[in-house]
């Protein structure tokens, strides 16, 4: 009889981490299902409902969403039941997935492990999770090597298995730049593009025609993006395709993106970037209490200090992320000092083998 698996994946980054995992995966000897994304479903893995189904953020979002997210949590429970895996194997969304967890364990018909990729982020806010994670999780992933002393703190089963996206990662000094490219990207989220295509609007007109401007999205907002900039006549290239975005990247003179995964992308394009976010005011005021790091790029938490530049809330405007680009534009040892300076933060990190080791692992505690 095969060993079953049930996946749960949250947004586009965790689809695509977990597609790495089960890559390496024979799936003669083992079933799986779940809640998936493109990625994934490319792996003939049976779907139960897209993920972008329970992709809700900010506080704001959550709540004006409650009895749609209590009836996701409700179906993904009675399907998990009804599946009774051995394992479920879930990527990021805790908030979701930890209630699933919840009334999985009160319940009591099925007895899984549950083991969880990509750490919530106690260190940043809401330390207090981690007495909640101790009860529910068997074994927590580590992406970042500062997480785990937190953990171990905790007394949390944890491994740190480095980062997938520098699995076979090497760094390249001589990557020719294009001083006529700039990157723009605003994220995957439809929220996040209705907040940041206007102010991109703005950058763009205000730079001008000197430059080329590629903005970087996810398939499914493409039409959304193409038809946002229809009037737009200064030189955009829209972009969906992973190894094209890549590219521009690349080539990009410099790149501003919102924070979050694709900034460890960009880093690995070796772009010079400006991290931007601004939360909108209920969620800001809401979230603000909790929040204990003081930097919101993960590579900046990592080194404990600015290396690549924020900004953020009431800093994220037209104009200082104009003075931002053009300080950048005119000092190539600035943008340089940044690269170098992100690299060796990365190192940490980088080829660990880590999606395998994760996939082998999993496959050990299915014996």
């Amino acid at each position: 009889m095969k060993k079953k698996v049930f996946i749960i994946t949250g947004e586009p980054s965790g689809d695509l981490l977990a597609y790495k995992v089960f890559q390496n995966i024979n799936f003669e000897y083992i079933e799986a299902c779940g809640i998936l994304g493109e990625k994934l479903q490319n792996l003939n893995i049976k779907k139960i409902f897209d993920n972008s189904e329970i992709t809700f953020f900010g506080v704001k979002d959550v709540l004006l969403n409650i009895f749609y997210i209590k009836k996701k949590i409700n179906q993904t429970v009675d399907f998990i039941e009804e599946f009774n895996p051995d394992i479920v194997f879930s990527v990021d969304c805790p908030d979701f997935v930890f209630r699933v967890i919840e009334k999985i364990k009160i319940n009591k018909k099925i007895n899984p492990k549950f083991f969880h990729y990509v750490a919530p982020t106690i260190w940043a806010w809401r330390e207090s999770r981690a007495h909640k994670i101790k009860k529910l999780i068997d074994k927590v992933y580590l992406l970042f090597d500062f997480e785990k002393k937190i953990f171990d703190r905790y007394k949390i089963n944890n491994v740190f298995v480095g980062h997938p996206f520098f699995e076979n990662f090497n760094y390249k000094s001589d990557i020719l730049k294009n001083d006529k490219l700039i990157s723009l990207c605003p994220g995957s989220r439809l929220s996040e593009l209705n907040k940041f295509l206007p102010l991109f609007e703005k950058l763009i007109n205000n730079l001008g025609s000197q430059f080329n401007f590629h903005i970087g999205i996810t398939n499914k907002h493409y039409e959304y993006v193409k038809n946002f900039f229809k009037n737009n006549t200064n030189n955009i290239t829209i972009n969906f395709d992973n190894d094209l975005k890549n590219e521009y990247y690349q080539k990009s003179i410099i790149t501003v993106a919102k924070s979050g995964t694709i900034t460890l992308d960009l880093c690995k394009s070796q772009s010079a970037l400006i991290t931007i976010y601004k939360f909108g005011f209920i969620n800001y005021l809401l979230l603000k209490p909790f929040i204990k790091a003081k930097f919101a790029n993960i590579i900046n938490i990592m080194a404990n200090r600015l290396i690549i530049p924020e900004l953020l809330q009431n800093d994220c405007t037209e104009k200082k992320i104009l003075n931002k680009i053009n300080f950048y534009l005119n000092d190539k040892s600035a943008r340089n000092k940044m690269i170098n300076d992100y690299n060796q933060i990365l190192n940490r990190i980088s080829n660990k083998n880590t999606s395998k080791k994760i996939a082998l692992d999993l496959v050990e505690n299915l014996k």
